[in-house]
């Protein structure tokens, strides 16, 4: 290359700086790509590579010029400056699927794959580029998951909250705090006095100002604490609304007419509406009478996972509705198996007591088959009570996990239930448990912890599991050596990738398969599960943990982006691949065959897999100093 023909680094730098991929990344990493990459110019109406054309082991990088990418499905997309080349195929080494074309003369960075694991490894910022591109490329080739029917169908009208509390732009950040404290609220716009928003305050701007920018009592909220909110049209669809929230790591959504608020909604208003949906499912459940007919229910849960899956643009949301209506059967086979035990004469309940759930219930991640995990706590007893307290509840627990086996939920093979007497103790005696296995755990311990700590409340009093969960994270924040452990159990479960991260399949007489949950889901959920726990979060559900782990420093927004888009694209096979299943009346399976999928869903759950590999490395990095 002539030196005319190249770009001297600063300007390379500059033009980058610029770019939507890299306007987060620091110009120092920037510096440190360009000197490890080279420049090539490719003339206008030259071709990068061809769809079919073996991997390169390099990844490019816009600088400037024109190049179209030619998708299989015959779809034509401009690449813009900044934008990676070939970065799918640095993350799964596949083969190019899609041809590059230059329609005018381009010049781009060459950087060797080698050199992009190592600017990951030791340069965070750039790490998180990728993972944003990760999290982007994994949105855009999930299927369109736009919902036309249905609840989240409707406009944003539905679950607003009207008029909505404003405040002008001349307040300052006392009157702001006082004014949402006396209303009981968590956010106001700000509006000018032609009614037209300005911006968005809420409690945590008001914190960040006064804690973190030491911002004064009398500043303006214009100056120090304002936001530029999420705005959206009457007309928005709640889907739409919901999906621009999670994208933009947003609380609330403004609803406007023109450029006048007339209303706000949160991402809280539109899960309540989900929850709180009748439906004729739920309403005969309640209604249910006997064990056998909440059998007959049971087997209607598949149409309650088409449901939640055709009104919930993400499948993780679909999965925790899923999961209410299986806890709102649990929970009435539990109403009629405290009847049974009065009907025949063993009374009420002779402490106060709490049913637990755990594994996939206790993390409301349930799809069409889950077993039984469960347990119980039992609250104080007097001495000579003790004896009787223990009798009921056993009687107890053993008709319940028999009911429980009628009703569709198997018993689970590692007696995880209330008839085995380690899962039937009083809150003292799990305290204890906890304690013993915490101060010196072993490798069966910590793969017990990996289903049993996932537990929350399925029926009775909630007190006692939360205070039994807050004894658990004090004891793993003082003694982490059961982390560790529960880490390395971790491990024993890989990414369906082999070494090139092509697929790996299991073959059996059905053919060749992949596990989705065991060499997919179960592994996010586990390290977010232990990283939830290093850093004392008290939430069950891998989603909800996700995003909590981002909101204590843990991971940084693009890396849960692409752990997340990983997990709902790996959740969306498998709940459909349930689905049909049933609909064929077989019994449903976490395994799904290659060949069932297409090109495009091959491609795209080698990415997802890349990504859940990708978390496993940062897990097994920072526990067990090694990286698989």
């Amino acid at each position: 290359m002539s030196q005319n023909e190249s770009i001297a680094n600063i300007t390379v730098r500059e033009i980058l700086c610029g770019t939507r991929t890299f306007k987060d990344v620091s110009p120092e990493t920037v510096d440190v790509l360009i000197e490890k990459s080279r420049q090539l110019v490719l003339p206008a109406g030259q071709t990068l590579f061809h769809a079919g054309e073996s991997y390169r082991e390099v990844v490019y990088t816009l600088i400037e010029g024109d190049l179209l990418i030619h998708k299989p499905n015959g779809q034509h997309e401009s690449i813009q400056p900044g934008d990676f080349i070939g970065l799918a195929n640095y993350i799964d080494h596949h083969d190019y699927l899609s041809s590059v074309h230059a329609t005018s003369r381009s010049l781009l960075l060459v950087t060797d794959a080698g050199i992009m694991h190592r600017l990951e490894h030791v340069r965070r910022d750039f790490f998180d580029v990728v993972n944003r591109v990760i999290s982007t490329r994994l949105r855009e080739r999930n299927p369109d998951r736009s919902i036309s029917a249905g609840l989240l169908a409707q406009p944003v009208t539905r679950v607003m909250k009207s008029p909505v509390a404003y405040c002008g732009p001349e307040t300052n950040l006392r009157e702001a705090f006082v004014t949402m404290k006396e209303r009981r609220i968590g956010s106001m716009v700000v509006k000018d006095k032609r009614e037209n928003l300005l911006g968005l305050i809420t409690y945590a701007g008001l914190a960040e100002a006064t804690i973190l920018e030491n911002s004064r009592p009398d500043d303006s909220i214009m100056t120090v604490a304002c936001e530029v909110p999420q705005v959206v049209e009457p007309d928005t669809p709640l889907w739409e609304a919901e999906d621009l929230m999670e994208r933009e790591i947003a609380k609330y959504a403004i609803v406007c007419e023109g450029n006048s608020p007339i209303g706000i909604v949160s991402k809280t208003d539109i899960l309540q509406l989900l929850v709180a949906r009748p439906s004729m499912l739920s309403k005969r459940i309640r209604a249910a009478q006997t064990i056998p007919d909440l059998a007959t229910l049971g087997g209607k849960l598949v149409d309650a996972a088409a449901d939640a899956s055709e009104t919930n643009r993400r499948p993780s949301a679909a999965v925790r509705l899923l999961s209410e209506t299986h806890l709102m059967l649990q929970r009435r086979v539990v109403e009629l198996t405290l009847e049974w035990m009065k009907n025949k004469g063993h009374g009420q309940p002779p402490a106060d007591y709490t049913v637990l759930i755990m594994g996939s219930g206790g993390r409301r991640e349930m799809l069409l088959n889950p077993d039984q995990d469960n347990g119980i706590i039992i609250g104080h007893a007097a001495d000579d009570q003790i004896k009787h307290v223990g009798e009921w509840f056993e009687r107890f627990g053993k008709r319940l996990n028999r009911n429980l086996d009628k009703v569709g939920y198997a018993l689970c093979p590692g007696e995880i239930m209330l008839r085995n007497p380690m899962y039937r103790q009083s809150l003292s005696e799990w305290k204890k448990q906890i304690s013993q296995i915490t101060s010196k755990p072993t490798v069966q311990d910590a793969r017990w912890a990996n289903v049993v700590l996932d537990f929350d409340t399925l029926y009775g009093n909630d007190a006692l599991t939360t205070d039994l969960r807050r004894h658990l994270i004090s004891e793993l924040r003082r003694k982490p050596g059961l982390l560790k452990l529960m880490a390395e159990d971790d491990a024993e479960g890989k990414p369906a990738l082999g070494i090139f991260n092509q697929l790996v399949t299991t073959r059996d007489e059905k053919g060749e398969h992949i596990d989705i949950k065991r060499n997919g889901l179960r592994i996010i959920a586990d390290a977010a599960r232990i990283f939830a726990f290093q850093n004392g979060i008290p939430l069950q559900n891998t989603s909800d943990r996700l995003n909590a782990l981002v909101r204590v420093g843990k991971l940084s927004d693009d890396f849960k982006n692409s752990i997340q888009e990983a997990y709902e694209e790996m959740l969306d096979l498998l709940l459909h691949h349930q689905i049909n299943q049933v609909a064929a009346s077989k019994e449903p399976t976490k395994k799904i065959k290659i060949e069932k999928l297409s090109p495009k869903n091959r491609s795209t759950l080698r990415m997802a897999m890349r990504a859940v590999k990708r978390f496993q490395d940062q897990l097994q990095d920072e526990f067990t100093g090694e990286v698989f």
